[in-house]
């Protein structure tokens, strides 16, 4: 599997000495990039700034979204990216979330994003797309940009398998939960006459190694919280029946101020059995032998890619460390 892992961008110099870490100091091949202009700079300019600064390092957004940039204009700044970085890129994008909310919008519908993630690789593919009865055509166009769609339920990720080049798959790293996952998504292949193994499949991962599953969850909350959130925006209906009231709870406190911040104060309520809970669902968390474990059942169901997401505090540190704990073990 590759692996690469994401960063909320505080700033292009913060942006830049990341990817150039990533590259000089560890084996992760893959830099993520969020998108949500309130919170954190503008991630094609970081991107971009980032693609001058390194040589090998794969690049994308982890994730945009189709409501607060029109598709030619988000077609034309991934392109760019990938001709800057003198090769492909990965255009991650989902429904929207703390970039739609901090305008006043709601996330794209499956139709939306569906038809948003068509234009772009229609764009990008360099054909003419009819809007509103002016033809545009990108004079950017570059067919070497992959397009994920970033999915949880069963018919984005249908969806997603009939149209994107490629999977984030966000609902959890709990393997039968994947397992049932990546049968939506090949069910939504074989509608467009293909197969599993024409879809790249990026596992969204939040990951940390500590003495024990509890201390490397309580490390992971402030991203494991704002991912609950997303996941159960619409339903709690798959989560345990004693947990739904709490989970709803959480939903409901959830600022997207703070979102993906390590100083985020709706992680301080929620209770040990949603923390485990959480852990279990959502993360590769605990001892070097039981991540190894999760990572181990995971590459059996044939991901290709490994999104890891690292404590927000002390992010190169905790990076390190499962690398060298729990990656290089494995050869992954």
């Amino acid at each position: 599997m590759k692996v690469g892992t994401g960063l909320f961008p505080q700033s292009v110099d913060h942006a830049v000495a990341f990817a150039e870490f990533l590259e000089t100091e560890t084996g992760y091949e893959k830099l993520w990039m969020t998108d949500s202009h309130q919170l954190y700079v503008d991630t094609y300019v970081a991107l971009a700034c980032c693609a001058r600064a390194t040589q090998d390092l794969e690049l994308g957004t982890g994730v945009t979204n189709p409501v607060t940039r029109h598709p030619t204009v988000t077609a034309n700044a991934i392109s760019s990216v990938s001709r800057i970085a003198g090769g492909s890129a990965t255009l991650g994008i989902g429904a929207g979330d703390s970039a739609v909310y901090s305008i006043g919008r709601t996330p794209a519908t499956v139709e939306e994003l569906r038809e948003t993630a068509v234009t772009i690789e229609r764009l990008l593919d360099g054909e003419t797309i009819d809007f509103d009865g002016e033809p545009f055509q990108l004079a950017q166009r570059n067919d070497a940009v992959r397009v994920d769609i970033a999915a949880e339920g069963p018919k984005t990720l249908r969806m997603a398998g009939e149209v994107a080049d490629g999977v984030i798959f966000g609902a959890g790293t709990e393997p039968d939960l994947v397992e049932r996952g990546l049968k939506h998504v090949e069910r939504g292949a074989e509608r467009a006459g293909r197969s599993l193994d024409d879809v790249t499949i990026t596992l969204l991962a939040p990951s940390c190694v500590d003495e024990s599953r509890s201390a490397a969850v309580e490390k992971l909350l402030d991203i494991l919280e704002p991912i609950a959130y997303h996941n159960f925006s619409f339903s709690v209906d798959d989560a345990p029946a004693e947990l739904r009231d709490e989970l709803r709870e959480l939903v409901d406190r959830h600022d997207m101020r703070e979102h993906g911040r390590a100083d985020a104060e709706p992680t301080a309520e929620i209770s040990p059995a949603v923390r485990e809970y959480l852990g279990d669902r959502f993360a590769v968390a605990g001892t070097p032998a039981e991540c190894r474990r999760r990572l181990e059942r995971l590459a059996g169901l044939g991901i290709d890619e490994l999104l890891i997401g690292s404590p927000v505090e002390e992010q190169r540190a905790e990076l390190v460390r499962f690398e060298e704990n729990v990656l290089e073990p494995l050869a992954v």
